[in-house]
């Protein structure tokens, strides 16, 4: 039991640089391997609808003219999965940052791994990277108006992006876990 105790309330602080994997956000539940694929074969006709209908084209999946297969969609889906949920053996954030952005080669149409891409990058000080990344991540949601990962409502999606944009702009992120607590605080 003393060892639950020991060094409290002195306890050390774990530094975000050191322990960039254990603050990704939001945890664990997968993501769909075949929804998006199939949105994309479903909206492929609405760029052929006649102009004179009045229906803007989704800008999702390039305005509709690009297919997403299930094969790209299932390896993003992968990809992915081994950065949040810390599966793979990543010992460097520059690991996380190549899976990453080969999930994004996969499926353009996802925010949520530019996302985690901002947050690398904040806690490694780049911030312009992170700021570039999080307005990507946001226009994807705003296009969207869903979010790809359900373990996370669209709006705190939104709201995470936002919180990463304003960091990346302002040149500021936590240098501790605890610090990641106070996030979004209104100042």
């Amino acid at each position: 039991m003393d060892d639950v105790f020991q060094g409290f309330p002195w306890q050390t602080r774990q530094p975000v640089k050191e322990n960039w994997a254990a603050s990704l956000w939001p945890g664990q539940l997968m993501p769909s391997n075949e929804a998006w694929s199939l949105a994309s074969r479903m909206a492929r006709p609405l760029r052929d609808l006649p102009a004179d209908l009045g229906l803007p084209v989704p800008p999702v999946f390039d305005r509709c003219t690009r297919i997403l297969t299930q094969a790209d969609e299932m390896a993003a889906v992968a990809l992915y999965w081994q950065v949040v949920t810390r599966a793979h053996a990543i010992s460097t954030p520059v690991a996380a940052v190549s899976l990453l952005k080969t999930a994004i080669a996969h499926n353009p149409d996802i925010a949520e791994p530019h996302l985690v891409l901002a947050q690398i990058a904040l806690t490694q000080g780049d911030y312009d990277t992170a700021a570039a990344h999080a307005r990507i991540g946001l226009d994807i949601l705003s296009a969207w108006g869903t979010a790809w990962d359900k373990r996370i409502a669209w709006s705190g999606w939104v709201a995470w992006a936002r919180v990463l944009l304003q960091a990346g702009r302002t040149r500021s992120w936590p240098e501790n876990l605890g610090g990641m607590i106070a996030l979004g605080m209104v100042s």
